[in-house]
């Protein structure tokens, strides 16, 4: 199984997909993480994305490969790159699940005053990103990282994903 955790900077989406891992096991990916990596830190050009996005697709394969469901944790702001780990769970007879964290942009703002470890993103770069965001046409989970509770959130995902599997 894949579940592709995205949204916004600053929504909360590592914070969930930490907790979502616990309650899966499934192996944690991170755009933030492989790009502190591959030394593409503050790097948003969209050559030095796709090489990370393109560097976790391999690393996710290989998890999976090995029979180990994954979470992938990343902005996905632009369908095609959804679209990259929508055919690898074709290609891999693998279920993909699709979860969108979101919050107010007052909160965003306020998160991302704070030093992150592994994302240097700021409410300029969210601003940024929020116009080029591409709306998810396919059926997906949408949570509010801001209007509930942890509990909360990590029991909606896996009430999705056990009526959501076939």
């Amino acid at each position: 199984m894949i579940i592709l955790v995205f949204g916004l900077p600053g929504t909360g989406k590592s914070s969930f997909s930490k907790r979502l891992k616990g309650e899966t096991r499934a192996h944690y990916l991170s755009t933030d993480i492989v790009r502190d990596k591959l030394n593409k830190k503050g790097n948003y050009d969209e050559i030095s994305k796709q090489f990370v996005y393109d560097r976790l697709a391999e690393v996710a394969k290989t998890e999976l490969s090995k029979g180990r469901d994954v979470i992938v944790d990343g902005t996905f702001h632009k369908y095609e790159r959804r679209q990259m780990f929508i055919k690898i769970a074709k290609a891999t007879g693998h279920e993909l699940f699709l979860i969108e964290i979101k919050a107010s942009g007052q909160t965003v703002k306020k998160r991302l005053e704070k030093k992150r470890k592994y994302s240097d993103a700021d409410y300029e770069i969210y601003k940024k990103i929020k116009k080029e965001f591409d709306h998810e046409p396919r059926n997906h989970l949408v949570l509010w990282s801001d209007q509930e509770n942890p509990g909360e959130m990590i029991s909606k995902a896996m009430v999705y994903i056990t009526q959501t599997a076939h």
